[in-house]
């Protein structure tokens, strides 16, 4: 079972994730922190250009959120970016949302959304899934 504040976290990213998605057909990575007094704020990150590379973008969340992690300011993060992967019983990848979540306690989880896109436009979406994740922020290793 997850951290409350990773459900939180959960909860305030994908909800956006699905909207920018069905709006747009697509989204940047973005992310939230958790602030020690358990309120949330969205992370996003620019680099100048009309259609930057989604890895600079993660790259430059998590170095904010690092920073922000070894100061003491935040307990827990997020980065919501979209990927291809294999759902639980299943062969073939998918497009999904991926979460990113971590904890400063030590929980590190990626939970994934599939969706497919119709020839209509429309999107439908999966049931979600976790797996254990690297810990990118609170991890000692993080840069």
């Amino acid at each position: 079972m997850a951290h409350p504040d990773l459900d939180e976290l959960l909860n305030h990213l994908l909800p956006f994730a699905i909207e920018t998605l069905q709006k747009h057909g697509e989204f940047y990575p973005f992310g939230a922190s958790m602030r020690t007094d358990s309120t949330i704020a969205t992370v996003y990150a620019q680099t100048g250009d009309e259609h930057p590379p989604s890895q600079d973008l993660i790259d430059m969340i998590v170095q904010g959120l690092h920073k922000q992690a070894e100061h003491g300011e935040i307990r827990a993060c997020g980065i919501c970016l979209d990927v291809r992967t294999i759902p639980p019983g299943e062969t073939e990848k998918t497009d999904a949302v991926c979460a990113r979540l971590e904890h400063a306690q030590g929980e590190a989880v990626d939970v994934f959304l599939p969706y497919r896109k119709d020839d209509d436009g429309e999107f439908s979406f999966g049931e979600l899934f976790a797996a254990p994740a690297e810990r990118d922020v609170f991890g000692s290793d993080a840069t």
